[in-house]
């Protein structure tokens, strides 16, 4: 550390720098850097936009045409859906950053814990749901999802 020093003053002030004496040893082999951790994949937004509703909609009116724009997204983009809300079997309820259910959909098929999603649509909130449980298609503000294990495993 002192020989550099000397080095780099006698390197500013114009001064012819000395052969340093060979190293007794060879110096250590750089580290090898650590492989880059991937970045868990983030599901993307839906390609087709959804449009927004008319003002004067209200009720069920506003949900059930918030709810057909959603399920005609999810069949652009080739993912099977259908009015209603997968009960029990929660695993992960309100994810968060996720907004649509295009996104929901594919958090759910990035997790192998997960057997099915459902998205209330309304209030934007995203749950995972486990294998059990079953399917309720009178709730007409969620959507709901299988992912593409739950028909593997199904007899």
């Amino acid at each position: 550390m002192i020989a550099l020093f000397a080095v780099a003053v006698a390197v500013v002030s114009g001064q012819e720098v000395p052969n340093a004496p060979a190293s007794p040893q060879e110096s250590p082999a750089a580290p090898v850097p650590a492989a880059p951790v991937p970045a868990a994949p983030v599901p993307a937004a839906p390609v087709t936009p959804v449009i927004e509703p008319p003002e004067e909609l209200t009720g069920g009116a506003l949900v059930a045409f918030t709810r057909n724009e959603y399920l005609e997204v999810l069949a652009k983009e080739g993912i099977p859906a259908s009015r209603g809300c997968w009960l029990y079997g929660d695993y992960l309820n309100d994810i968060p950053f996720v907004t649509d259910p295009v996104s929901c959909a594919q958090a759910c098929s990035l997790d192998e814990k997960c057997f099915h999603w459902n998205f209330k649509f309304m209030v934007k909130r995203c749950d995972l749901k486990a294998y059990n449980g079953g399917v309720n298609q009178d709730i007409g503000d969620w959507i709901t999802g299988d992912a593409a294990r739950y028909d593997a495993w199904t007899f």
